[in-house]
């Protein structure tokens, strides 16, 4: 092998360990700017009790956590107030009646109502009735049309992101 050949195969030796070296920095850079933190991500949560009045009231402290010994076909009525700020925003709710039957809770078939395209303004204190608007005027009345047999019923509510 003659010197110019040496010569020849040392440079494209060198040559290439630069480029591989040059290659490896770039990458290495294009990484170190590759990476960018974004804003923050706030997930809140909706916190409320069910209440239960016999009147549909418009006084707050008439509603209860729970009815007890109401006689069939009295009239009683649902209201969601929330207990803490959060969600601001359109919602749609669904208000499933459940019976306690074989101690378990059983929707009872036919029995909801839906609130469609309800504001929550993430206060404090926002009432909710089961009415197809969400206001107390037209809420159903669920001892009249629906527990009109002996046992123990409950609401149980389903609210989603309108």
């Amino acid at each position: 092998m003659s010197a110019r050949q040496t010569s020849q195969k040392g440079f494209v030796a060198v040559t290439l360990i630069t480029v591989l070296a040059l290659a490896l920095v770039i990458i290495v850079y294009a990484s170190l700017l590759g990476t960018f933190p974004g804003g923050q991500v706030q997930v809140v949560t909706v916190n409320g009790d069910l209440k239960y009045c016999t009147t549909n009231s418009t006084t707050p402290g008439d509603w209860e956590l729970s009815l007890d010994n109401i006689a069939n076909g009295t009239s009683w009525y649902v209201m969601f107030n929330t207990t803490s700020g959060g969600y601001i925003g359109n919602i749609s709710i669904t208000w499933q009646l459940q019976n306690y039957t074989g101690g378990a809770w059983v929707d009872v078939s036919g029995a909801v109502v839906n609130t469609n395209n309800f504001y929550l303004n993430g206060s404090v204190g926002q009432e909710i009735y089961a009415s197809t608007d969400g206001t107390q005027t037209e809420n159903y009345d669920w001892g009249t049309n629906k527990t009109k047999e002996a046992g123990t019923y409950r609401i149980e509510m389903t609210m989603n992101t309108a």
